[in-house]
């Protein structure tokens, strides 16, 4: 059994903090409905990443997020995704380096 990597993926511009955190945090704690959770490793929030801050620019946090999801198995995409212009970047990047996409149900 090879552990995963799972990269949390949604829409944050324009959402109200709270909501938005508070979405990421639900989809980390209901990890275990897509995976056994005996088999991550490690779940990212983009949120939490080093270098993502409030008024960082789109590019600069693209750049963050896209290095930190290089390194991830999987990317979780929440509901969401698809209002998200970074999130839709970011399912693409998933599709042109092979790593498994899975869809918040």
């Amino acid at each position: 059994m090879s552990l995963k990597i799972v990269y949390i993926a949604g829409k944050v511009n324009g959402e109200p903090i709270y909501e938005c955190t508070n979405k990421f945090v639900r989809a980390k704690v209901g990890m275990w409905r897509y995976l056994p959770i005996q088999e991550v490793a490690a779940i990212i929030n983009p949120l939490n990443l080093q270098g993502i801050h409030f008024g960082i620019s789109d590019e600069d946090a693209m750049k963050i997020c896209l290095d930190a999801l290089s390194k991830c198995t999987h990317a979780l995409f929440l509901k969401d995704w698809q209002k998200s212009k970074g999130a839709k970047i970011e399912h693409q990047f998933c599709l042109e380096n092979n790593i498994e996409i899975i869809y918040e149900k």
